[in-house]
């Protein structure tokens, strides 16, 4: 059975006539009769009968009429729902945050805010097969600014929370840290494949205490002074607990880059839109003062 087929059954059976179907149809009568035939032949039934210069369905011609008249209702609709999917995957943003995740979800809220029909598809993982735009850090060492593929790249430095008491010694080296508890990011994060490598230089390797793969537990540990902890200055913001203090280490540099990438590619009218609040919105954390000092 072909859509066709259906689509002239359909008529006929609506009008049971076939001459004024086929008027409506803008096919020929013959071609209309014989369209209707070879359906017939394929099902191995009947499905019109005449009567007089009309048409009538046989039994099995209604119970074909009443299976496909909502299967081609619903084909008919099909053109305007998809316009509307189409109109949603305009202002919808997919988004893969592999680093930085607070401060990219502090945007996403702050860009909703101003636009609320905008959609996000957010996703943490490395291998997302699908992005507009990746948030990540990157593991070799690049000046900030933006690049030819519309990449924006912020450094920033990584300093050390540790309990009150110790930060009154002021800056550290990594080798003083050698046999703190640490409070890690989960090993998948690149951040903490740049931490553990500049640890090994110093020549050690972190005593870990507890890892989680959620940067707010792992915050919020190092904050209640359970450990010490790498912290990066800009995209973590400050410590809120008086229980730890964020120190800066004399290594130097002692860093991270992040990176704000589009997809090759034209990106949609919102994912272009929240590409520019994003990078606005991490410019703006960047000018403000490191709680790490200057």
């Amino acid at each position: 059975m072909e859509l066709q087929q259906l689509r002239y059954f359909d008529e006929v059976a609506r009008t049971q006539h076939v001459t004024n179907s086929a008027k409506k149809l803008n096919v020929a009568q013959p071609a209309l009769t014989q369209s209707i035939r070879r359906l017939e032949h394929e099902l191995g039934v009947p499905l019109l009968e005449r009567v007089g210069r009309n048409v009538r369905l046989t039994a099995c011609g209604e119970a074909l009429e009443r299976r496909i008249r909502p299967l081609l209702a619903t084909l008919d609709d099909l053109p305007e729902e998809l316009a509307v999917v189409v109109g949603r995957e305009q202002a919808t943003v997919h988004l893969a945050i592999e680093s930085a995740s607070g401060l990219a979800v502090d945007a996403i809220a702050a860009y909703r805010a101003a636009h609320p029909a905008a959609r996000f598809v957010v996703t943490q993982e490395a291998a997302a097969r699908r992005w507009d735009l990746r948030v990540r850090t990157v593991r070799t060492a690049h000046e900030d600014g933006a690049d030819a593929s519309g990449s924006r790249r912020f450094e920033e430095r990584i300093g050390v929370a540790v309990p009150s008491g110790r930060a009154a010694s002021g800056p550290l080296t990594l080798a003083d840290l050698a046999d703190e508890p640490f409070i890690c990011l989960a090993g998948s994060r690149a951040f903490r494949a740049v931490c553990d490598d500049a640890c090994a230089k110093a020549g050690f390797a972190p005593r870990v205490a507890f890892e989680s793969d959620s940067p707010a537990v792992v915050k919020n540990m190092i904050g209640l002074g359970l450990g010490v902890g790498f912290w990066p200055e800009r995209s973590w913001g400050g410590l809120d607990d008086s229980s730890a203090r964020l120190v800066g280490l004399r290594e130097e540099p002692f860093a991270r880059t992040l990176e704000i990438a589009p997809a090759a590619g034209p990106l949609n009218e919102e994912a272009a839109a929240f590409h520019g609040f994003l990078v606005s919105f991490f410019e703006d954390r960047w000018r403000e003062p490191s709680p790490l000092g200057a």
